[in-house]
């Protein structure tokens, strides 16, 4: 192994996300519009308000991520009493986007070969990351988890990657950091001397430091780099 421990961000670096997104949403907006008689067009226009209300209003912390207040400031746009069915969206939304999860090729191997040396650090809040972590498995390879919501920051801020390292008891030059997000990920963990992996499906175009960062298109190709 070329490192002691690896930090590893979950969302977009283990599967795709916006395909399990786009599933669960789907599915949320057929249950709005059949239950509550709306229009496509309405529930989406509203979800993508409420969104946009949460992330300007909790900017920075996990709980701009909670599902339940988006689902909650939607149905209050809509003049729907929330109380009545904004658990019952969230839940069919994080049912579905679990049923959907499609992990990448190349994970487990790569899981397997740092098993007990990883810490996961992930932006969103603690109870849903850990669903992922349970339909994943990654309870099997992975033995530390830092959330956003656990250290009051989110990626790129330096906290994030310190608990980390405080948690797998190595120093910055002993991991890597493996993560999609160039800004949250790769930049935050490189501001503090670790070395990383930018997952780059999307061809993106950033510049950096190439003796710190190496970049691969495939998680397969990761296997390759550590």
């Amino acid at each position: 192994m070329k490192f002691k421990g690896i930090l590893l961000d979950i969302d977009n670096t283990l599967y795709h996300y916006d395909t399990a997104h786009n599933y669960a949403k789907n599915k949320v907006i057929e249950y709005c519009s059949e239950t509550l008689n709306f229009n496509e067009i309405d529930i989406k226009e509203a979800y993508e308000n409420a969104r946009r209300q949460v992330n300007i209003e909790l900017a920075e912390t996990a709980a701009s991520h909670n599902r339940l207040l988006y689902f909650q400031k939607t149905l209050e746009s809509l003049q729907v009493n929330p109380l009545k069915h904004s658990f019952d969206i969230y839940n069919i939304y994080w049912d579905n986007f679990l049923e959907e999860i499609q992990p990448y090729e190349g994970i487990y191997d790569f899981l397997e070969k740092y098993k007990g040396n990883i810490c996961l650090v992930t932006d969103l809040t603690a109870h849903i990351q850990y669903r992922k972590i349970k339909q994943l498995q990654l309870d099997k390879y992975c033995n530390h988890i830092v959330t956003s919501e656990e250290a009051g920051r989110e990626k790129p801020h330096p906290y994030m990657f310190m608990v980390g390292l405080k948690k797998l008891q190595l120093q910055p030059n002993d991991v890597c950091m493996i993560g999609d997000n160039f800004k949250k990920d790769i930049f935050g963990a490189t501001n503090l001397g670790i070395k990383s992996i930018w997952l780059n499906e999307s061809n993106n175009i950033e510049d950096f430091d190439k003796s710190m960062v190496l970049e691969a298109k495939t998680f397969k190709e990761i296997l390759d780099l550590v």
